[in-house]
């Protein structure tokens, strides 16, 4: 996204409140000049959410004065803990001086706040062990660092790229990938999710798997860069797309699924 058109488009509303997107779009892995994006709302008094699923953790995000007003993650992802908690970043000042009264119970994060700060507690029964296993996985994850975790990602990203070379080639220019997924331009065989189907049972065949699902505005599909990846996986991700795509088996199976229609 372009900060410069977000601050004129903003300028051109000024009824425009709120300000929500998402920092690392994982649909073909672009990250989103966050920092930017959240000068040009605040220079017109605009609150910024940010949606940092797919950052938080792996992606430096400067959460001090110059922030955003509030970021959204969870525990997996890029903490590589376990699904299950979501939580949000807020500044005190929306906190302590909400006036609305809330429309969902469950969203209801200031009362949430409100009940900890008081008690200690969650409002209702917590998920102990997933909040146990998120723990942990922050300590290992203060232990690491964010930014080498980001270099670790970067290298499994490029290693996945190098061994894919000739066979398929990425949708973004390397300055724009981010270091969570990396989206792949499908190869010309595989023209919509039938054809991908196939790669896919390929591949799980041999015990990897990517993301399923083919974007067709794009015609790629994803493969994830983050959690203790090994350098062999990706040795094998490379072999099963060579046997899958030099034996004719692509080919053999497209024409097929066009006999069968």
């Amino acid at each position: 996204m372009d900060p410069q058109e977000i601050g004129a488009y903003l300028s051109q509303n000024p009824g425009v409140t709120h300000l929500c997107f998402v920092h690392c779009e994982t649909t073909t892995g672009i990250v989103n000049p966050l920092h930017e994006i959240v000068e040009e709302a605040r220079r017109r008094g605009v609150k910024t959410i940010i949606d940092g699923m797919s950052s938080f953790g792996a992606l430096n995000i400067d959460l001090r004065e110059r922030g955003p007003d509030v970021l959204v993650a969870s525990s997996n992802k890029c903490i590589e803990g376990p699904p299950g908690v979501a939580f949000v970043i807020a500044s005190r000042e929306l906190l302590e001086n909400a006036v609305q009264e809330p429309r969902s119970f469950v969203l209801d994060v200031r009362d949430q706040w409100l009940s900890l700060e008081r008690t200690g507690e969650w409002r209702s029964t917590p998920p102990t062990h997933i909040v146990q296993a998120t723990t942990m996985a922050l300590k290992i994850l203060h232990e690491e660092g964010i930014d080498a975790r980001r270099l670790r990602y970067e290298k499994v990203r490029d290693n996945i790229v190098k061994e894919l070379e000739g066979m398929v080639s990425p949708l973004l220019p390397p300055d724009l990938q981010s270091p969570v997924c990396v989206a792949f331009r499908a190869p010309s065989g595989i023209v919509d999710q039938a054809g991908f189907d196939e790669l896919y049972r390929h591949l799980a065949a041999h015990n990897l798997y990517v993301y399923s699902k083919l974007h067709l505005a794009t015609r790629s599909f994803r493969v994830g860069c983050i959690g203790e990846i090994q350098s062999s996986w990706i040795g094998r991700l490379g072999c099963a797309f060579r046997t899958y795509f030099r034996s004719g088996q692509a080919r053999s199976e497209t024409l097929m699924s066009g006999q069968e229609a």
